[in-house]
């Protein structure tokens, strides 16, 4: 393999920020060698984040992936920008070879980074090959139908998700989403009167500010009447991964407020400049419609996994135990070392503190977040390292080959890692 720093560094565009950047996408157009197709899973936190087609014809103007210089071609752009990563089969065999992945433990999340409208026989034929009992999320923002329900209806692993977007009244139709609620919510009675139970459908209210909380809590009030016990609601959240957003579009729309911090995202973040912001005034008023119609409103996904569908979570987030989950648990420290050494670690040392089990690395051993939340998982309980990382740099990603923790990676990674470190050595 050959390839210039100089038409690297030419195509800014081009750039990889870190290795989880890279599985998420693939290389961006620019590239100026081989390109590498994005992973069928590219992340793990509380669920594991995949696909078997990636981008959205949709085109929802506040889509995370707009703003990724290696995914913002497959948003909005018809049929023609949707992109194949493999088949069904393959996805599920990337699951059952990363030793990261856990039979019975761990949701699969599908259609991440698009929509399952849009694959709907590549997802009948995952659910086919994969024979393992765990809930399988399929993300779905158009309106649910008779397809829908006749593909994936019988299996009862399969949890119907979508995320319903009121928008402020006076916007246009190209602002915010094309889906309108109301057609959503037609889509979601039809499951329901077909004996779908309200625990199979997943709902993710939001993103929410001044501009649309009265229409959000109007939206609350109506599904508590539709039966609905517990959903998940958000804030707004702006990133960019070499694709700056239209913050003057944004703005116009509504969908930046002018009240909003939006440099709120968590230390660590490469990606997030605002994540998930949403005012007190604007979350107390969720809350009480949530509570006048008896609806449990997480603002989490970790209590919505733990407390709805009994799943082990991690305690800890971001390196700090995240209290919202409740009182972490003691346990066989022994057990825990082990566990690491499968995993490829070398713990120097494990400590009981305050806020869950610190891991001492060797210096050159780091714990990502993909590691911190399945070992938290695995013992449901607290784990954090004094080597810590949100994401994996490029390199990182020889340590995930080599221990398989994510298995088999994309061909062709091995050429951007040694592209990226004969970058650095030539600094």
């Amino acid at each position: 393999m050959s390839a210039s720093f100089e038409k690297l560094s030419a195509a800014a565009s081009a750039e990889i920020v870190n290795g989880e950047h890279l599985l998420l996408g693939g290389t961006p157009p620019g590239w100026p060698d081989r390109p590498v197709k994005p992973a069928f899973f590219f992340k793990r936190r509380y669920t594991w984040d995949g696909d078997i087609i990636l981008g959205c014809t949709i085109g929802c103007s506040f889509c995370y992936y707009r703003w990724i210089n290696n995914t913002y071609m497959t948003i909005g752009r018809g049929k023609q920008g949707l992109r194949r990563i493999g088949e069904p089969e393959e996805a599920v065999a990337f699951l059952e070879q990363s030793r990261l992945f856990a039979p019975t433990r761990d949701i699969v999340l599908l259609c991440a980074r698009s929509d399952g409208s849009m694959q709907i026989p590549e997802i009948t034929r995952f659910l086919h090959a994969f024979k393992h009992p765990n809930w399988v999320f399929v993300l779905h923002r158009a309106p649910f139908g008779r397809r829908q329900l006749e593909e994936w209806g019988p299996d009862d692993r399969v949890v119907y998700s979508t995320t319903l977007t009121p928008k402020p009244p006076e916007t246009g139709p190209g602002s915010w989403t094309p889906i309108r609620p109301e057609r959503q919510l037609e889509g979601i009675r039809f499951l329901l009167r077909e004996g779908i139970p309200h625990k199979r459908i997943s709902l993710m209210l939001g993103p929410f500010n001044t501009n649309n909380v009265d229409a959000g809590v109007e939206l609350i009030l109506t599904l508590g009447e539709m039966g609905f016990r517990f959903a998940t609601y958000r804030g707004c959240s702006i990133g960019n991964f070499g694709v700056a957003p239209d913050r003057d579009w944004l703005r116009r729309e509504g969908f930046l407020d002018g009240e909003q911090d939006e440099t709120c995202a968590p230390g660590g973040h490469e990606y997030y400049k605002m994540k998930n912001w949403l005012a007190p005034e604007v979350e107390e008023k969720l809350l009480r419609a949530g509570e006048k119609v008896g609806m449990r409103l997480h603002r989490f996904t970790g209590t919505l996994y733990k407390e709805e569908y009994g799943v082990p979570v991690a305690y800890n987030r971001n390196n700090r135990w995240r209290r919202e989950l409740g009182q972490w648990r003691r346990i066989e420290m022994r057990y825990l070392y082990a566990y690491l050494r499968w995993l490829g670690y070398h713990p120097r040392s494990i400590k009981e503190t305050e806020d869950g089990y610190l891991v001492e690395l060797p210096e050159r051993e780091v714990a990502t977040e993909d590691v911190a939340m399945t070992v938290g998982a695995e013992f449901r309980t607290s784990v954090l390292f004094n080597n810590y990382r949100i994401a994996p740099t490029i390199g990182d990603l020889r340590f995930y080959a080599a221990n398989r923790l994510f298995y088999p990676l994309p061909k062709g990674w091995e050429e951007v890692v040694d592209l990226y470190a004969r970058r650095s050595r030539a600094r």
